[in-house]
């Protein structure tokens, strides 16, 4: 009896946590998410506006090399028609224009596409440099309204009205770009086409999820306890942010150039974002588990995914996402200037940064959390359907974007749940979120970052 008493994780087990203190902790997490998400807003991120310009310019270039295809393939392959595309175009530059953070080029980019649209009068503003633009349009590096511009001028051959689509569909750097689009993302249909072969083998997973209990030291864990360490995991890592924020506005006032972008290596940022990523993995591993090589074993992160199941279930993943995005709420969602396309992945550097943040850390990093202590704890009591949905609401909430992206996001949280319970192996679900984040960062990438 005296060696089961001394037994760590017994202790643990018997931990109590206060009622109060997790509800204060309920309100302080849901206070954070509301202003974070609903908040107001004073104005938009440094470099918002050169992204909306590279978003809309691609856009309206893929709209003419690639609108030709047939209504069902653009669709498949997210690409916009010239009137979405315009449309697309001029509702974010309106943002930034409503916001007064329009800089020289999205203005002049906003006067001619409102032109073009033919909606808002005959208005054509003067660009920030004249001869800059024809410039641009001989060197090979011009915007897609440059041309548009030019031709209303008629400094350009056209009919006087709109350059020929013809000359559009044909431009190298368009056609490229379609070359690009069609490959990429027509890579990750494949995959997830495959994927769908193994959907009788998920279905039964699913269904053993759905029944399955947890046993030993994890299938124990009270729900009060993992919702604990959950909560104090995920505020402690707002203030481990927030402290790395205050660092960074120090040395900026230290070196003198305060509102100054800080200069930092691609290197040290990574290290820095990975750190801000695991902090909250650890923290509940400290709180959980004595040696860190029982959090592997007993998690299931030692042992190889189960590979139909994470292909199964990304082949779903990847089918929803159709059926949410185009006939539940792709007319409603609510879009930033620039898309959710950030400067930090641009270049080469950047690509980097996206695999080893979006497709590695944030993987591993969010699925002990939300899924290996949040979901495990509330499965424990409340049995896996009940878990599953309450989980995968959580981690919706925390990742809300828009309608679309909460319902999205909402179900890679469901099918990462299922996963986990299906297989006993967190690696699965890891697996299967790493690789919905790479079938969404590296086709991004390559259609919006790499140099054109």
């Amino acid at each position: 009896m005296s060696q089961q008493a001394a037994n760590p994780y017994r202790s643990i087990l018997r931990r109590h946590m206060p009622e109060p203190l997790l509800a204060l902790l309920i309100f302080v997490m849901g206070v954070w998410l509301w202003d974070n998400h609903f908040g107001k807003k004073y104005g938009w991120e440094e470099g918002v506006a050169r992204m909306a310009v590279r978003k809309a310019d691609r856009e309206l270039r893929l709209s003419d090399s690639a609108g030709h295809l047939p209504g069902p393939l653009r669709h498949l392959l997210a690409i916009p028609d010239r009137r979405e595309a315009l449309d697309d175009a001029i509702y974010s530059f309106g943002l930034l224009e409503k916001d007064r953070s329009l800089d020289a080029e999205s203005s002049f980019a906003l006067g001619v596409l409102r032109s073009v649209r033919g909606t808002d009068g005959s208005y054509m503003p003067l660009p920030p440099d004249p001869q800059a633009v024809s410039a641009r349009v001989d060197q090979g590096q011009d915007y897609w309204w440059d041309r548009e511009y030019l031709v209303r001028l008629g400094e350009s051959p056209g009919d006087g009205a709109k350059v020929p689509d013809a000359e559009r569909r044909n431009d190298p750097r368009s056609r490229e770009l379609a070359l690009r689009t069609v490959l990429s993302r027509g890579g990750v249909w494949l995959l997830a086409f495959c994927g769908l072969v193994f959907l009788p083998t998920l279905c039964g997973g699913y269904r053993t999820a759905l029944r399955s209990r947890a046993t030993g030291y994890i299938g124990r864990w009270p729900t009060a306890l993992g919702l604990g360490v959950f909560l104090l995991a995920y505020l402690a890592s707002i203030g481990f942010g927030k402290a790395l924020d205050g660092l960074i506005t120090f040395f900026r006032k230290w070196n003198g150039a305060e509102g100054q972008p800080l200069s930092i290596s691609p290197v040290l940022f990574a290290l820095i974002d990975a750190a801000t990523r695991f902090f909250p993995a650890l923290l509940t591993f400290a709180f959980l588990f004595r040696r860190s090589r029982h959090a592997w074993t007993r998690l299931g992160l030692h042992v190889a995914p189960e590979a139909r199941m994470v292909l199964g279930s990304f082949g779903l993943l990847m089918v929803a996402d159709q059926v949410i995005r185009y006939f539940m709420l792709g007319d409603s969602m609510p879009r930033d200037p620039a898309g959710g396309l950030s400067e930090i992945e641009s270049g080469h550097w950047g690509l980097v940064f996206a695999i080893t943040s979006a497709c590695i850390a944030a993987p591993i990093a969010e699925e002990i959390l939300y899924r290996g202590v949040l979901f495990r704890s509330l499965a424990n009591s409340l049995r896996v359907p009940a878990a599953t949905l309450i989980s995968a609401a959580v981690f919706a909430v925390v990742h809300y974007y828009d309608a679309y992206g909460l319902v999205s996001v909402g179900l890679l949280g469901a099918a990462c749940s299922l996963c986990f319970a299906a297989s006993g192996r967190l690696a699965t679900a890891i697996f299967l979120h790493a690789l919905y984040n790479f079938a969404i960062k590296v086709p991004e990438w390559i259609v919006y970052h790499a140099p054109l």
